[in-house]
């Protein structure tokens, strides 16, 4: 058998397209099959996004595959009951008679015939994969589908945050310095719960989510009911020996300022790089108007004396651990101080808060 796949791998590829995209390749490895692929079925659209298939596939392939047997079985009964193998529900000979069959697997001399499938969910409609083996090969076996039932829990939490990353057009999340993108607010916690960095939106809601509770010690946990979940998300994707993601639903609230803030999802991430640490991703379906709010420009900016130090030392082109060491403060501070700068001066980008404090004669 090949090496095995890590739970890390599975969550690092909803981060991750290349990852991402090889992902079915290394299950059907992990599996020793020939084939692998993922599905996924938008209501009134059938869109394969990622599949471990040969270069074979035609553009008759979605055709076939709304006639194919297995994807019949496809529906919301089979939605977190596990892995199944096609033969629970067509015989052979029936699959053999197919039009999928006999014009697509057979004229395209592909090494599918038995199947073995895995039915989850997303805000977005279902998710599939999919496993063949060729024709000789024989069914598959007991031990195959416990093996990919242990994977089950790991690629259904990768495919609903990817997911709504995917909805939010997240694509890089990290800066060339390190810092972290602003398409969504996000912001990476340490084991313990300690701020390690974060952009600017992430900051805007620490100030204005009234759940929020950013310490003393640097320490982000939630107020409320949801504090003992919020937690125990950072503790299970933190864990030393298997780090779990996972996501947590906020309602929608008004602020600190009196607005109101859309309702969230915040997705958990464990990040090996580094240490034990987890990316903390708040999705949601009004991002326009969070991102248009967090933007505003305050009527007259006012920079502190740390905020101009900051902004300074990266217009010299310092890095933000050189800048640290120099303010004696952690890079945490120096991002805490960098969307601050951001914030106030209605700017997305370190490069855009320069301009613009050059330009109101802040500097």
């Amino acid at each position: 058998m090949n090496e095995k796949l890590t739970h890390h791998e599975i969550y690092d590829a909803a981060l991750d397209n290349e990852l991402f995209e090889t992902l079915p390749r290394q299950l059907a490895r992990d599996m020793d099959v020939p084939s692998a692929m993922f599905f996924w079925l938008h209501p009134g659209d059938l869109q394969e996004v990622s599949a471990g298939t040969q270069p074979e596939t035609n553009d008759d392939y979605a055709e076939f595959m709304r006639r194919d047997p297995w994807m019949a079985q496809v529906n919301d009964e089979r939605i977190g009951t596990g892995a199944f193998r096609l033969t629970q529900f067509v015989s052979p000979e029936t699959f053999q008679k197919s039009l999928m069959y006999n014009e697509f697997i057979v004229k395209n001399r592909l090494e599918r015939f038995w199947c073995l499938g895995l039915v989850q969910d997303t805000r977005d409609g279902r998710v599939v994969t999919a496993f063949h083996k060729g024709k000789h090969a024989g069914d598959f076996s007991d031990d195959e589908m416990a093996l990919l039932n242990r994977r089950q829990s790991d690629l259904g939490r990768m495919h609903a945050i990817r997911r709504e990353l995917i909805r939010n057009r997240v694509r890089d999340i990290a800066a060339a310095d390190g810092s972290l993108n602003g398409e969504v607010p996000m912001f990476e916690l340490d084991h313990e719960g300690r701020l390690l960095r974060l952009n600017g939106l992430a900051d805007f809601l620490l100030r204005q989510h009234p759940n929020f509770i950013f310490r003393n010690d640097q320490v982000v946990t939630l107020s409320g009911p949801m504090a003992a979940q919020f937690q125990a998300d950072v503790g299970l994707a933190t864990d030393a020996t298997y780090g779990r993601a996972n996501t947590l639903d906020l309602p929608q609230v008004r602020g600190a300022d009196g607005r109101i803030l859309p309702g969230m999802r915040v997705n958990f991430l464990p990040q090996t790089n580094g240490g034990r640490h987890v990316l903390v991703i708040a999705t949601t379906e009004e991002l326009p108007a969070l991102k248009a709010a967090a933007y505003a420009p305050e009527e007259k900016a006012v920079l502190t004396a740390r905020e101009a130090e900051v902004l300074r030392g990266l217009m010299k082109g310092q890095r933000r651990d050189q800048l640290a060491f120099d303010l004696d403060i952690s890079v945490a501070t120096v991002d805490l101080h960098s969307s601050n700068v951001r914030r106030k001066l209605g700017a997305r980008t370190m490069l855009e808060a320069v301009a613009r404090a050059l330009k109101g004669g802040l500097l």
